[in-house]
């Protein structure tokens, strides 16, 4: 049987899950719900031929679900995930799975205790050119590891500037926050853990939003070697900036158009919707077969953990050590 799938939110990236979860054989699409714009939901549904629920309590009610995926703003993410779990519905939650750190001690008591099963919205990792990068640093194929670096540059449009991303209240940061939190958990799942942090974010352009529209952090991992990360919401000049790069003692590679190692170009990288499409497939093997998502709950938490050091060492001046347990 199809493995019946509801979506929380239906802007951007719900409208990707949705297209991405109709090719998938084996999913069935059991509708949409949101919180804010009726007219919008019942057309985007209409497009997808899929039912629209007037809220996520009406879904969960009505819809048959056996798994969900929240897509909605990132303020609102606890109270569903707790709706959701009172059910015993496994879910994707799109990044990042909730914004404060604080809340992550509440919501890790209430899926362990209660068995539910949570899959962290982080879709890059499930990229073959990234496993194929995890692939050679694990096999030691670039010798010990210098330096790397993280770079994702674009100009954010009408839409998101003037909407929910541009609110604090919703967003829980800006560029870093969102964008970023792309760039920092792909630096989990291929570098580890940093020990320590500087950072530097400023607003350059997007004048109507509350927060940052570029950031930059300095890193140093546990290992010594030394980590940027660069996100920008100011530019379209990007096409030969934004990529993940290596540089070890015994070559360098990285992942721009395509995976590079010593100039060999080893495989293409995956256009955007692809990454919805393989993060679905392996969301929907965790939930008919408990495989394990490649970036966990544990990674999520790590994630805001440094995100929040970073605003911390961006507002104050300084340079945050990281301990972990």
């Amino acid at each position: 049987m199809a493995v019946r799938v509801g979506i929380v939110g239906s802007g951007f990236i719900a409208i990707k899950h949705a297209r991405a979860l109709k090719e998938i054989q084996g999913a069935e699409l059991a509708g949409m719900c949101t919180y804010s714009n009726m007219d919008k939901l019942k057309k985007v549904c209409s497009q997808l031929d899929i039912p629209a629920f007037p809220s996520l309590d009406d879904m969960l009610k009505n819809g048959g679900l056996d798994a969900a995926v929240i897509c909605s703003a990132t303020s609102g993410h606890f109270e569903e995930i707790k709706k959701i779990a009172a059910e015993k519905i496994p879910m994707l939650v799109e990044k990042p799975v909730v914004g404060k750190k604080e809340l992550y001690p509440q919501l890790y008591k209430l899926i362990s205790q209660n068995g539910i099963r949570l899959f962290p919205g982080h879709n890059f990792v499930y990229r073959k050119s990234v496993q194929k990068m995890k692939e050679i640093l694990t096999s030691g194929g670039l010798g010990k590891i210098l330096q790397s670096s993280f770079v994702s540059t674009q100009l954010l449009d009408n839409f998101g500037s003037g909407n929910w991303r541009a609110k604090r209240v919703y967003s829980e940061g800006g560029a870093l926050m969102d964008s970023g939190h792309h760039l920092v958990y792909q630096m989990l799942y291929l570098c580890g853990l940093p020990k320590r942090i500087q950072c530097y974010t400023a607003k350059r352009v997007l004048e109507e939003m509350e927060d940052e529209d570029i950031a930059q952090l300095n890193l140093q991992m546990t290992d010594d070697s030394l980590c940027n990360v660069t996100v920008s919401w100011a530019s379209e000049w990007s096409d030969d900036f934004n990529g993940i790069r290596f540089l070890g003692t015994k070559g360098e590679m990285h992942l721009t158009d395509a995976l590079y190692v010593n100039g060999e170009r080893i495989c293409d990288a995956e256009s955007y919707e692809e990454t919805f499409l393989l993060e679905d497939e392996a969301f929907l093997e965790y939930v008919e077969k408990g495989q394990k998502p490649l970036s966990t709950f544990e990674d999520s938490q790590h994630t805001v953990q440094i995100i929040d050091a970073a605003y911390r060492s961006a507002k104050e001046g300084s340079v945050y050590s990281l301990k972990w347990h």
